[in-house]
Protein backbone atom coordinates (compact mmCIF):
# COMPACT_ATOMS: atom_id res chain seq x y z
CA UNK A 1 0.00 0.00 0.00
CA UNK A 2 1.29 3.43 -0.93
CA UNK A 3 -0.13 6.88 -0.55
CA UNK A 4 0.72 10.48 0.32
CA UNK A 5 -0.82 12.72 2.94
CA UNK A 6 0.11 16.27 1.96
CA UNK A 7 1.46 18.07 4.99
CA UNK A 8 1.63 21.66 6.14
CA UNK A 9 3.90 24.28 4.59
CA UNK A 10 6.61 25.30 7.04
CA UNK A 11 7.65 28.37 5.02
CA UNK A 12 7.78 29.37 1.38
CA UNK A 13 10.79 27.10 0.75
CA UNK A 14 10.05 24.11 2.97
CA UNK A 15 7.25 21.58 3.12
CA UNK A 16 6.65 18.36 4.99
CA UNK A 17 4.98 15.26 3.56
CA UNK A 18 3.95 12.02 5.21
CA UNK A 19 4.01 9.07 2.83
CA UNK A 20 2.32 5.78 3.65
CA UNK A 21 4.76 3.19 2.32
CA UNK A 22 4.12 -0.48 3.05
CA UNK A 23 2.17 0.29 6.19
CA UNK A 24 4.53 2.86 7.70
CA UNK A 25 4.35 6.65 7.57
CA UNK A 26 7.61 8.03 6.15
CA UNK A 27 8.61 11.59 7.09
CA UNK A 28 9.84 13.57 4.06
CA UNK A 29 11.10 17.17 4.10
CA UNK A 30 11.44 19.14 0.85
CA UNK A 31 13.36 22.43 0.76
CA UNK A 32 13.94 24.76 -2.18
CA UNK A 33 13.24 24.50 -5.90
CA UNK A 34 15.11 23.12 -8.88
CA UNK A 35 16.77 19.83 -9.74
CA UNK A 36 16.00 17.35 -6.90
CA UNK A 37 18.77 15.94 -4.71
CA UNK A 38 17.70 13.08 -2.42
CA UNK A 39 19.78 12.79 0.76
CA UNK A 40 20.38 9.35 2.28
CA UNK A 41 21.39 9.47 5.93
CA UNK A 42 23.74 7.08 7.64
CA UNK A 43 23.65 5.11 10.85
CA UNK A 44 21.99 2.88 10.10
CA UNK A 45 19.23 4.11 12.37
CA UNK A 46 20.05 7.83 12.24
CA UNK A 47 17.81 10.52 10.71
CA UNK A 48 17.67 13.28 8.09
CA UNK A 49 18.66 15.99 10.59
CA UNK A 50 22.28 14.86 10.31
CA UNK A 51 22.42 16.94 7.11
CA UNK A 52 20.84 20.04 8.63
CA UNK A 53 21.53 22.90 8.69
CA UNK A 54 24.78 22.13 6.89
CA UNK A 55 23.39 21.53 3.38
CA UNK A 56 20.78 24.32 3.43
CA UNK A 57 22.80 26.63 1.12
CA UNK A 58 22.18 24.09 -1.67
CA UNK A 59 18.47 24.97 -1.50
CA UNK A 60 19.26 28.22 -3.32
CA UNK A 61 19.80 26.19 -6.51
CA UNK A 62 18.33 22.74 -5.87
CA UNK A 63 15.31 21.02 -4.39
CA UNK A 64 16.55 19.14 -1.33
CA UNK A 65 14.63 15.97 -0.48
CA UNK A 66 15.46 14.67 3.00
CA UNK A 67 13.67 11.78 4.65
CA UNK A 68 13.91 9.55 7.69
CA UNK A 69 14.32 5.90 6.78
CA UNK A 70 11.82 3.43 8.26
CA UNK A 71 11.89 3.40 12.05
CA UNK A 72 14.21 6.43 12.08
CA UNK A 73 13.58 9.98 13.26
CA UNK A 74 9.95 10.91 12.64
CA UNK A 75 9.18 7.93 10.38
CA UNK A 76 7.15 5.05 11.78
CA UNK A 77 8.65 1.64 12.54
CA UNK A 78 8.22 -1.22 10.08
CA UNK A 79 4.93 -3.02 10.92
CA UNK A 80 6.71 -6.39 11.06
CA UNK A 81 9.63 -5.03 13.08
CA UNK A 82 12.12 -6.15 10.42
CA UNK A 83 14.58 -3.90 8.61
CA UNK A 84 16.48 -4.92 5.50
CA UNK A 85 18.57 -3.20 2.83
CA UNK A 86 16.12 -4.37 0.17
CA UNK A 87 13.19 -2.75 1.98
CA UNK A 88 15.10 0.54 2.17
CA UNK A 89 15.77 0.40 -1.58
CA UNK A 90 12.06 -0.05 -2.22
CA UNK A 91 11.17 2.74 0.22
CA UNK A 92 13.41 5.11 -1.75
CA UNK A 93 11.86 3.98 -5.04
CA UNK A 94 8.38 4.56 -3.61
CA UNK A 95 9.36 8.10 -2.57
CA UNK A 96 10.66 8.80 -6.08
CA UNK A 97 7.43 7.59 -7.66
CA UNK A 98 5.20 9.51 -5.26
CA UNK A 99 7.09 12.74 -5.85
CA UNK A 100 6.81 12.19 -9.59
CA UNK A 101 10.51 12.44 -10.44
CA UNK A 102 11.63 10.69 -13.61
CA UNK A 103 15.22 10.64 -12.32
CA UNK A 104 16.86 11.60 -9.05
CA UNK A 105 20.28 12.73 -7.89
CA UNK A 106 21.54 10.85 -4.83
CA UNK A 107 23.68 12.21 -1.99
CA UNK A 108 24.58 9.26 0.25
CA UNK A 109 26.54 9.48 3.50
CA UNK A 110 28.16 6.47 5.25
CA UNK A 111 25.46 3.74 5.31
CA UNK A 112 23.61 6.10 2.97
CA UNK A 113 26.45 5.68 0.45
CA UNK A 114 25.76 1.95 0.48
CA UNK A 115 22.04 2.54 0.06
CA UNK A 116 22.77 4.82 -2.91
CA UNK A 117 24.75 2.05 -4.62
CA UNK A 118 22.10 -0.56 -3.80
CA UNK A 119 19.37 1.64 -5.25
CA UNK A 120 21.36 2.67 -8.33
CA UNK A 121 22.29 -0.91 -9.22
CA UNK A 122 18.62 -1.89 -8.83
CA UNK A 123 17.14 1.10 -10.68
CA UNK A 124 19.98 2.57 -12.79
CA UNK A 125 17.52 4.13 -15.23
CA UNK A 126 16.10 6.24 -12.38
CA UNK A 127 19.41 7.81 -11.31
CA UNK A 128 20.93 10.95 -12.77
CA UNK A 129 24.10 11.45 -10.66
CA UNK A 130 25.50 10.05 -7.40
CA UNK A 131 27.58 11.83 -4.75
CA UNK A 132 29.00 9.55 -2.07
CA UNK A 133 30.72 10.75 1.08
CA UNK A 134 32.07 8.86 4.08
CA UNK A 135 31.92 5.95 1.66
CA UNK A 136 32.24 2.41 2.98
CA UNK A 137 32.82 0.32 -0.13
CA UNK A 138 31.16 -2.08 -2.54
CA UNK A 139 30.80 -5.04 -0.17
CA UNK A 140 30.65 -6.04 3.49
CA UNK A 141 34.46 -6.11 3.45
CA UNK A 142 34.32 -2.33 3.80
CA UNK A 143 32.13 -2.64 6.90
CA UNK A 144 34.58 -5.13 8.43
CA UNK A 145 37.62 -2.96 7.65
CA UNK A 146 35.80 0.07 9.07
CA UNK A 147 35.18 -1.74 12.35
CA UNK A 148 38.75 -2.98 12.63
CA UNK A 149 40.21 0.45 11.87
CA UNK A 150 37.90 2.21 14.32
CA UNK A 151 38.86 -0.28 17.04
CA UNK A 152 42.55 0.24 16.24
CA UNK A 153 42.19 3.98 16.78
CA UNK A 154 40.45 3.69 20.15
CA UNK A 155 42.47 4.36 23.27
CA UNK A 156 42.71 1.49 25.77
CA UNK A 157 40.40 3.33 28.15
CA UNK A 158 37.79 3.86 25.46
CA UNK A 159 38.05 0.23 24.33
CA UNK A 160 37.20 -0.84 27.87
CA UNK A 161 34.31 1.65 28.00
CA UNK A 162 32.87 0.40 24.70
CA UNK A 163 33.18 -3.25 25.76
CA UNK A 164 31.36 -2.53 29.01
CA UNK A 165 28.62 -0.56 27.25
CA UNK A 166 28.14 -3.25 24.61
CA UNK A 167 27.70 -5.87 27.34
CA UNK A 168 25.20 -3.56 29.01
CA UNK A 169 23.29 -3.11 25.75
CA UNK A 170 22.88 -6.88 25.43
CA UNK A 171 21.43 -6.95 28.94
CA UNK A 172 19.20 -3.93 28.33
CA UNK A 173 21.17 -1.83 30.82
CA UNK A 174 22.86 0.58 28.38
CA UNK A 175 21.88 2.49 25.25
CA UNK A 176 23.45 2.91 21.84
CA UNK A 177 23.68 6.63 22.61
CA UNK A 178 26.08 5.94 25.48
CA UNK A 179 28.30 3.95 23.13
CA UNK A 180 28.24 6.68 20.50
CA UNK A 181 29.22 9.27 23.09
CA UNK A 182 32.52 7.40 23.39
CA UNK A 183 32.94 6.74 19.66
CA UNK A 184 31.82 10.05 18.13
CA UNK A 185 35.11 11.94 18.65
CA UNK A 186 36.91 9.27 16.59
CA UNK A 187 34.73 10.09 13.59
CA UNK A 188 36.19 13.59 13.38
CA UNK A 189 39.45 15.27 12.47
CA UNK A 190 38.76 18.06 14.95
CA UNK A 191 36.77 17.29 18.08
CA UNK A 192 35.54 20.92 18.03
CA UNK A 193 33.20 19.85 15.22
CA UNK A 194 31.12 17.93 17.78
CA UNK A 195 29.59 21.32 18.61
CA UNK A 196 28.20 21.47 15.05
CA UNK A 197 26.65 18.01 15.11
CA UNK A 198 22.88 17.87 15.55
CA UNK A 199 21.84 15.90 18.62
CA UNK A 200 19.98 13.31 16.56
CA UNK A 201 18.30 10.12 17.71
CA UNK A 202 19.52 6.62 16.84
CA UNK A 203 17.16 3.65 16.60
CA UNK A 204 19.07 0.71 18.08
CA UNK A 205 16.72 -1.89 16.58
CA UNK A 206 17.21 -0.49 13.07
CA UNK A 207 20.95 -0.21 13.67
CA UNK A 208 21.30 -3.85 14.71
CA UNK A 209 18.89 -5.28 12.13
CA UNK A 210 20.38 -3.46 9.16
CA UNK A 211 23.89 -4.01 10.48
CA UNK A 212 23.32 -7.77 10.49
CA UNK A 213 21.79 -7.63 7.00
CA UNK A 214 24.81 -5.67 5.72
CA UNK A 215 27.33 -8.12 7.08
CA UNK A 216 25.47 -11.07 5.58
CA UNK A 217 24.33 -9.69 2.22
CA UNK A 218 25.91 -6.39 1.17
CA UNK A 219 27.83 -6.89 -2.06
CA UNK A 220 27.27 -4.87 -5.25
CA UNK A 221 30.64 -5.57 -6.86
CA UNK A 222 29.15 -7.74 -9.61
CA UNK A 223 26.47 -5.14 -10.39
CA UNK A 224 28.47 -1.94 -10.66
CA UNK A 225 28.78 -2.19 -14.43
CA UNK A 226 25.13 -1.05 -14.43
CA UNK A 227 26.39 2.38 -13.30
CA UNK A 228 28.75 2.90 -16.24
CA UNK A 229 26.67 5.79 -17.63
CA UNK A 230 26.00 7.47 -14.27
CA UNK A 231 28.43 10.21 -13.14
CA UNK A 232 29.73 9.42 -9.64
CA UNK A 233 31.71 11.63 -7.26
CA UNK A 234 33.23 10.29 -4.04
CA UNK A 235 34.23 12.96 -1.50
CA UNK A 236 36.19 11.26 1.28
CA UNK A 237 37.71 12.91 4.35
CA UNK A 238 41.50 12.78 4.48
CA UNK A 239 41.29 11.36 8.00
CA UNK A 240 38.13 9.29 7.59
CA UNK A 241 38.20 5.92 9.32
CA UNK A 242 38.34 4.62 5.75
CA UNK A 243 40.84 6.99 4.14
CA UNK A 244 40.76 7.89 0.44
CA UNK A 245 43.54 5.32 -0.13
CA UNK A 246 41.39 2.63 1.45
CA UNK A 247 38.39 3.66 -0.65
CA UNK A 248 40.44 3.28 -3.81
CA UNK A 249 40.70 -0.42 -3.03
CA UNK A 250 37.28 -0.96 -1.45
CA UNK A 251 35.23 0.95 -4.02
CA UNK A 252 36.99 2.91 -6.74
CA UNK A 253 38.61 -0.11 -8.37
CA UNK A 254 35.09 -1.46 -8.97
CA UNK A 255 33.82 1.80 -10.54
CA UNK A 256 36.89 3.26 -12.27
CA UNK A 257 34.87 5.98 -14.03
CA UNK A 258 34.03 7.56 -10.64
CA UNK A 259 35.96 10.61 -9.46
CA UNK A 260 37.52 10.57 -5.98
CA UNK A 261 38.32 13.83 -4.19
CA UNK A 262 39.96 14.19 -0.80
CA UNK A 263 38.40 16.57 1.72
CA UNK A 264 41.44 17.90 3.58
CA UNK A 265 41.67 17.91 7.38
CA UNK A 266 38.38 16.06 7.71
CA UNK A 267 37.14 12.85 9.26
CA UNK A 268 34.08 10.69 8.58
CA UNK A 269 31.47 13.45 8.97
CA UNK A 270 32.41 15.59 5.98
CA UNK A 271 29.06 17.40 5.94
CA UNK A 272 29.50 18.44 9.58
CA UNK A 273 33.21 19.27 9.53
CA UNK A 274 33.53 20.82 6.07
CA UNK A 275 30.04 21.97 5.04
CA UNK A 276 31.24 24.79 2.76
CA UNK A 277 33.53 22.47 0.80
CA UNK A 278 30.91 19.73 0.57
CA UNK A 279 28.28 22.20 -0.63
CA UNK A 280 30.66 23.48 -3.28
CA UNK A 281 31.42 19.94 -4.45
CA UNK A 282 27.72 19.11 -4.57
CA UNK A 283 26.70 22.36 -6.27
CA UNK A 284 29.26 21.96 -9.03
CA UNK A 285 28.70 18.24 -9.46
CA UNK A 286 24.91 18.28 -9.69
CA UNK A 287 24.82 21.38 -11.90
Amino acid sequence: MLGVNKGHVVDKKERIERMNINGAQIHVKIIGEGEPIVFLHGGPGSEHRFFLPHVLPLAEKYKLVLYDQRGCGQSEPAPNGRYTMRDEVETLESIRRELGYEKINLFGESWGSMLALLYATTYPERVNKILLTAAVGASAEGVRVFGKELNRRLSLVDKLKVSTIQLGRKMGLASIESELNVLDPYYLFSKDALNSKHNKAINDTVNQSLGKDMMEKYDVTALLDRLANIPILIAQGSHDILTPERIKDLLLKHIPHAELVEVKNCGHWTVVEKPDEMNEYASNFFR
